[in-house]
């Protein structure tokens, strides 16, 4: 018999704790079953990230593997295409195939958190490094090791000032401290670096408002947070903007410009574009839910995390986007979710938040429990180590923190590279005669363009509509219209193709209005 299914979209604090606690819950109803859909195979434990940049913890110390927390979910790595709500079916992207996966499902939990978004942000886009991800933590590591490297043999005195300025936008809680492992990681390089003195480094940090985590933390402890940043070096720019981007500088709003090569931002998130779309209750684009978790006017449907607007138990505002109330919030709603099950009465959450912790680099923190205790210093900055560090899933885990941080006080971090070669937006493909480059239904996900070699455009088993050779293109229709293949392709000889992602096509044809055309003109022609 068919189980029943829960299905968590997202693997972050939210989705895993749901799913952790939905495990032991359901023991006694095995007639359902609970799918953890995300995009990685792999929870990263977000506050410990800025470490990766400075080296403090290595790269797999900040992860663990979701189907070793979760052994009783079952885990579907893959990209989310489309949320169907009246339907009950979540459509997943295509994984070596161009065929959709379809996941129906009794009970859906929105985990997705937000995204990052530089729309209406001039060449921010394009030039600077986002702080977000684990991936975007060892890219900044990695641009880091290049620049000072690069400034080592500079000879050109501009260039080196550009490669030795790093800059960062945005003074909250991520700005402030990926900032201050970029300077202490910086300035250890500097000491390995006989040809760089410590007076060529200069770090600035963009900030909006007067002072440091202004939304976080009290008045006192951001002021502190400041001072100790600049007594080790760090320029601070308050009450600026970081407008726009360029190869070769930082543009404040004010009309400054900081000639740089290496330009972090950590702007709020934006709302995650698969939510947006969807007819549900929402308030600036996170999906509205009440202090179950239920999100309003369903039965079924549950939002909690970043991507959700739940009331404050306080009754002042909604829950921020932190670990400790996601955590929580995930035992909640699962227990929730088996109360609806079972018919029976749900609990509120009512939990307040017991604090805020922010690390300053450099056995340097702040720290401000339940809105009265605060501290700073190596005494925060122990703090702070021992609660993120009782909070990590899996003895494993803690045992391999705690051994990278006693080597961390011991052996210096190192300026070691892990460089992947990065996914080209177009790639080559050969197929030999006979092959099918998709079937008719497929979903549409590439744009082709042949190089060389013919292929047969057939509808149905076998009949040959068209024929295209050297220099055509085909698949346009389905992305032009947001639908499935038409027709099906078939290679008639050894043929060479160009394959255009679905984002990078939507990305030309919104930039170019005369290609856009041309490229509609030939569907329409096709479609007769």
């Amino acid at each position: 018999m068919e189980k029943k299914r829960i299905v968590i979209l997202g693997g972050g604090f939210g989705g895993v704790y749901t799913a952790m606690r939905l495990e032991k819950l359901l023991k006694k109803l095995p007639e359902w079953e609970i799918v953890l859909v995300n995009r990685e195979n792999y929870f990263v434990y977000q506050p410990m990230l800025p470490e990766v940049v400075g080296g403090s913890l290595g790269i797999f110390d900040t992860v663990s593997s979701l189907r070793k927390l979760l052994p009783k979910t079952k885990i579907f790595v893959r990209e989310i295409d489309q949320i169907d709500t009246q339907n009950k079916k979540i459509i997943l992207a295509p994984q070596f195939t161009h065929k959709p996966y379809e996941l129906s499902y009794d009970h859906l939990v929105f985990t997705l958190g937000t995204v990052t978004d530089f729309r209406g942000m001039t060449g921010i886009h394009e030039h600077a490094l986002p702080f977000k991800n684990l991936a975007d933590a060892l890219r900044i590591r990695n641009h880091m090791i290049d620049a000072i490297d690069a400034a080592a043999i500079e000879t050109d005195p501009e260039m080196k000032k550009r490669l030795m300025t790093f800059v960062v936008g945005g003074g909250g809680f991520s700005g402030t401290e990926v900032v201050a492992e970029m300077n202490d990681f910086a300035r250890l390089l500097i000491k390995k670096t006989p040809s760089l003195k410590k007076e060529d480094l200069r770090v600035v940090l963009i900030h909006s408002k007067d002072r440091l985590m202004d939304r976080e933390l009290s008045p006192s402890l951001g002021e502190y947070a400041g001072k100790i940043l600049q007594k080790r070096g760090v320029e601070i720019r308050f009450g600026e903007h970081l407008a726009s981007a360029t190869p070769q500088e930082a543009i404040l709003k004010s009309g400054e410009r900081i000639p740089s090569k290496t330009i972090v931002s950590s702007v709020p998130s934006s709302p995650n574009p698969l939510i947006e779309g969807l007819d549900l209750p929402q308030e600036r684009g996170r999906v509205k839910s009440d202090l179950t978790f239920q999100v309003e006017g369903s039965d079924h449907l549950w939002a909690l995390g970043d991507c959700a607007s739940t009331p404050h138990p306080s009754g002042e505002g909604v829950c921020p986007p932190t670990a400790q109330f996601a955590m929580r919030a995930g035992k909640v709603a699962a227990d929730n979710i088996v109360a609806a099950i079972q018919d029976k009465p749900k609990k509120k959450f009512g939990f307040k938040g017991m604090g805020m912790l922010g690390a300053l680099g450099h056995r340097c923190a702040v720290a401000e429990l339940f809105g009265k205790i605060k501290f700073s210093g190596i005494l925060a900055w122990f703090f702070w180590r021992a609660v993120y560090w009782t909070k990590l899933p899996g003895a494993d885990r803690k045992c391999k923190v705690a051994f990278s941080w006693l080597l961390d006080t011991i052996f210096p971090a190192e300026a070691v590279q892990l460089k992947i070669a990065p996914t080209s937006g177009i790639a080559p493909l050969h197929f030999e005669p006979g092959e099918i480059i998709f079937n008719e239904g497929d979903i549409g996900d590439y744009l082709y363009i042949i190089v060389n070699g013919t292929v047969d455009v057939l509808k149905g088993a076998d009949q040959k509509v068209a024929e295209l050779t050297k220099g055509k293109y085909f698949g346009e229709m389905a992305l032009l219209n947001q639908r499935t293949r038409s027709a099906t392709v078939k290679a008639q000889t050894p043929v060479d193709l160009l394959a255009l992602r679905k984002n990078d096509f939507g990305l030309l044809i919104a930039n170019f209005q005369e290609l856009r055309q041309t490229i509609e003109a030939t569907e329409a022609e096709r479609s007769k």
